[in-house]
């Protein structure tokens, strides 16, 4: 018999009885024995878990499990607050938790034995993650990602632990959901604002919390195309195609009429993240004496353009402060600035430190800044493994003994590391989809790719790690399928 890691278990009493559920919990006390309904009727305990107690009923169901009085599975209120949870097993099954979206993750734990083995081992489980966020990107802005996909997508990772989804929904090469206010840069192929309000919708009956990812002021070719005006001056007398002139007001209003026009869709959103990334060549600011010139005008003869650039991110993050979502940006064009500060609340959601002008990790936490870990070299699945990226690997993750608080290392080889217990401004750690080569890979293709590796991230982000081996790991994940959108799903509120 094992613990929930695979590892010997002093509480085991039939040999050959696994937890099978990604994330695996924090501790496992199995006593032997197995809970195999045929029949069960679940039951809310406190009002706010009745539609856990709805949802979970119709899930067994699905599996062929009816409802009736035979087994009884309670879903009772725990003081506390997050994620965390409790479940005891025996004839009948209670689980423990402090929210609705405890109960959430408690009960696909329930789901997944079920669905690899049949039965639910007996005993107590106890899990609380490491790190509030365990995220999802998904660039759908170059790949065309149907909003029936991106349904799909959002079961699929909810059943393993991921609460966040950024769609990237702007790119050079595509802007992919439907805009009112300017409607002449949306793509042909495009999310409807019917099916991006579904997709909200859609994600917070999952607990996940749906990020809009909107980059500026670069990245925004397709955009720009429509307002050649808008775009910023090159030093021989031409445009940088891709690249918002933040030395206008006009260009700026524009950049925030965008948030506003698509706000709306995002109702239940708590955080946005505006880019800040690859605006420039940021190793050659001088190159572009535009942004020099204006930020001596606007802040002293000691200014450079990434002071511009902060003063730009700070005026859309106020902006966005003043909808209520909280702004997140980039790392690489951060905290180089020389008298304009970022503004404090601003998460930077570090994916690089590939060039050595880049502000180290430790610029961040010596200020006590969010993070969020998006590691490149681990978790960036970049479409035709462009930039001389390789697709993500379950076994690359574990031979790194990535952790959350294991940051990209700089140029040199210096490793940056958070180490646990995680301090409360180290947010998580995502997984990333860059459609680099949108033909590369179909949606399906894709999806499928990603299946182990985002896995094997979901798994060590909640944990801090994981004593699970990669076999182990594998065995699991194998076993306990993939879910998608269903008819079992609630109904819209």
């Amino acid at each position: 018999m094992t613990d929930a890691h695979g590892a010997p278990g002093p509480h085991a009493a039939d040999a050959g009885i696994r937890w099978f559920a990604i994330p695996q919990p924090t501790t496992a006390a199995l006593t032997g024995g197995e809970w195999r309904p045929s029949s069960v009727r679940v039951v809310a305990e406190d009002p706010a878990f009745a539609r856990e107690a709805v949802r979970f009923e119709r899930e067994l169901a699905a599996l062929g499990v009816g409802g009736g009085d035979r087994t009884v599975v309670m879903l009772s209120r725990a003081p506390g607050d997050g994620e965390a949870f409790a479940i005891e097993v025996g004839d009948d099954v209670e689980v423990r938790a402090a929210t609705p979206a405890g109960a959430f993750r408690a009960t696909r734990q329930l789901l997944h034995n079920l669905r690899a083995q049949g039965a639910v081992p007996r005993g107590r489980v106890t899990s609380e993650p490491a790190v509030a966020e365990r995220g999802l990107h998904l660039d759908a802005a170059r790949l065309y990602v149907p909003a029936a996909d991106i349904l799909d997508l959002l079961h699929a990772v909810a059943d393993v632990g991921v609460n966040v989804l950024q769609w990237h929904v702007s790119e050079n090469e595509g802007f992919r959901i439907g805009s009112e206010a300017f409607p002449e840069i949306v793509s042909p192929q495009h999310v409807s604002r019917a099916d991006a309000r579904r997709i909200a919708d859609a994600a917070v009956e999952l607990h996940i919390d749906l990020v809009p990812s909107l980059d500026m002021p670069g990245h925004l070719r397709h955009a720009l195309a429509a307002h050649p005006a808008l775009r910023l001056p090159a030093a021989d007398g031409g445009a940088i195609d891709h690249a918002l002139d933040i030395t206008s007001d006009l260009a700026v209003a524009f950049a925030l009429a965008l948030v506003d026009d698509l706000a709306p869709l995002f109702p239940h959103s708590t955080s946005w993240n505006l880019g800040g990334d690859e605006f420039v060549d940021f190793a050659r600011m001088d190159d572009y004496p535009v942004l020099t010139a204006e930020a001596r005008r606007r802040f002293g003869a000691e200014a450079t353009g990434f002071d511009l650039l902060t003063d730009f991110v700070n005026r859309l993050a106020a902006h966005l402060r003043s909808r209520g979502l909280a702004a997140r940006a980039w790392n690489d064009g951060m905290l180089r600035g020389t008298v304009v500060d970022l503004d404090p609340d601003v998460t930077l959601t570090w994916w690089t430190n590939w060039h050595r002008e880049m502000r180290p990790l430790s610029a961040a936490t010596g200020t006590g800044r969010p993070l969020v870990n998006f590691h490149d070299a681990l978790f960036y699945y970049v479409l035709g493994e462009k930039a001389g990226y390789r697709y993500p690997t379950d076994a690359r993750i574990w031979s790194a003994d990535w952790h959350p608080g294991l940051f990209p290392s700089l140029p040199d080889g210096t490793r940056q590391e958070i180490s646990a217990p995680y301090p409360a401004t180290l947010r998580g750690a995502s997984f990333s989809i860059w459609s680099d080569d949108a033909s590369a890979q179909s949606v399906d293709e894709v999806f499928s790719g990603i299946r182990s590796p985002l896995r094997a991230m979901a798994e060590r982000a909640w944990n801090g790690g994981s004593r699970l081996g990669l076999d182990a790991f594998r065995e699991i994940d194998r076993s306990i399928g993939v879910v998608g959108a269903s008819d079992a799903d609630l109904p819209s509120r």
